[in-house]
């Protein structure tokens, strides 16, 4: 009994593992044709394809399955746009409008799928029936909707909250999500769906590496205070950017592999440097410490996939879903900090103009103390030392004194010492001052 059970689950294991199979063969030369790869031996693919750039030419075989189902094979990547398809010696159509270039097709024969990666050798791919790819799609749908329904709602809060506290960091950060939200839009593949030209796409792209690199600089900057601790940190921004610009303007002009992989370390490399100015300032607030924790998981994550793949490497196997995941815990708990500073910021001013109004409280009492002694002290001069001292200050020499009040200038002088005893000045500066 237990033998033809093993044989039964043998059976159904092999039946559904024959079913999702597919093989690979990688052309080095990049001239085979499609009667010639016929003849050549495929290897079974374990995971995705993942190499470092080369101008290989990929080949997927998808064998033959007895079965009436339709299957959709599907290369889940927006930026491979060089595909051919094949069966029974003849090519056939990818389906449209898709985010992603998919194909549909019988398993009566078998199928071969021609990748000529233009970008770099990462080609992530599913194999599903129809009607597992019908019920993957409406999932996709209800997380997708649900993803960027929130985002809309962050960035609307942080406008609000703009024009509510007038705290640019509010704007930056709206500013910063947007961008990466369009990212993440180009990678759903959401360009392809609309049909977008190929240039008009690699146009958008660069300006997107663009504003992210510029709103997560000003973002950072302005949240943590940077030019009160980090001053010239702007000017080594404006360098990179600048950088950035030009490898941005000659990828659109050159298409080369090597441009886009500078840009994208250039423009990571800038955003990690801000979150390490962040990692410095950890101990001076608690929203610091949000900021710190919330940005190294999109940070990581993007650096995983805009970065490392780039270079046939990936060790968090990140896509298109957990990069949403990803942002969404960002946007979330950043939200949550950016309203938290504003808050502290408003408590410690609140703090610092009650210590203005203390202070000027006790300068106001010191002054009338002042002027209180001083009265006193001009009470105790005689009704002559007060007229001396009247004249002393309107500027008068000891001479002009005497002649003004018929007094000799050695009497001017006598009474000049007494008053500067009695009011504890020691020359006429001071006696003017007083």
């Amino acid at each position: 009994m237990k033998l033809k059970l093993f044989f039964v689950f043998l059976f159904i294991s092999t039946c559904v593992f024959s079913q999702s199979e597919v093989y690979l063969y990688k052309d080095t030369t990049g001239n085979l044709t499609l009667e010639e790869i016929q003849t050549k031996p495929f290897q079974l693919l374990e995971e995705h394809v993942l190499e470092p750039y080369s101008d290989d030419v990929f080949w997927f075989k998808i064998p033959k399955y007895p079965t009436n189902i339709n299957y959709n094979f599907k290369l889940l990547y927006s930026r491979i746009d060089s595909v051919n398809a094949y069966q029974n010696a003849k090519e056939f159509n990818k389906l449209t409008p898709r985010r992603f270039i998919s194909y549909q097709f019988h398993r009566n024969s078998d199928v071969f799928i021609k990748v000529a990666p233009t970008l770099h050798s990462y080609i992530p791919f599913e194999l599903n029936t129809v009607q597992e790819e019908s019920k993957q799609n409406t999932k996709q749908l209800l997380f997708n909707g649900f993803y960027y329904g929130f985002a809309f709602l962050v960035v609307i809060y942080n406008i609000w909250y703009f024009f509510l506290f007038k705290d640019d960091a509010f704007l930056y950060y709206a500013l910063f999500l947007i961008s990466i939200g369009y990212a993440i839009f180009v990678m759903d593949g959401m360009l392809n769906f609309f049909n977008v030209d190929t240039k008009i796409n690699t146009f958008l792209m660069i300006l997107t590496y663009y504003a992210i690199a510029f709103f997560s600089s000003k973002f950072a900057s302005n949240y943590l205070f940077l030019d009160r601790y980090y001053p010239k940190l702007k000017y080594f921004s404006y360098f990179v950017g600048a950088i950035i610009v030009v490898l941005g303007l000659l990828f659109f002009s050159f298409k080369n592999f090597y441009l886009l992989l500078v840009l994208n370390i250039l423009v990571f490399l800038l955003l990690t440097i801000y979150w390490f100015c962040s990692v410095l300032l950890f101990k001076k607030n608690v929203y610091v410490k949000i900021l710190t924790l919330a940005y190294v998981i999109i940070l990581i994550s993007g650096v995983d996939f805009y970065v490392l793949k780039f270079l046939g490497i990936s060790f968090l196997n990140t896509n298109n879903t957990s990069i949403k995941i990803g942002a969404f815990s960002e946007m979330a708990i950043l939200s949550f900090a950016v309203l938290y500073r504003m808050r502290t910021l408003k408590e410690e001013n609140r703090l610092m103009r009650k210590e203005i109004v203390n202070y000027s409280k006790q300068l106001i009492h010191l002054e009338s103390s002042q002027k209180e002694k001083e009265n006193n002290a001009i009470d105790k001069l005689s009704h002559r030392e007060r007229e001396i001292f009247n004249l002393i200050s309107k500027g008068k020499t000891n001479k002009e004194i005497a002649t003004e009040l018929n007094i000799s200038v050695n009497t001017v002088k006598f009474h000049l010492k007494n008053i500067y005893e009695k009011l504890n000045i020691k020359n006429r500066k001071e006696a003017l001052n007083y």
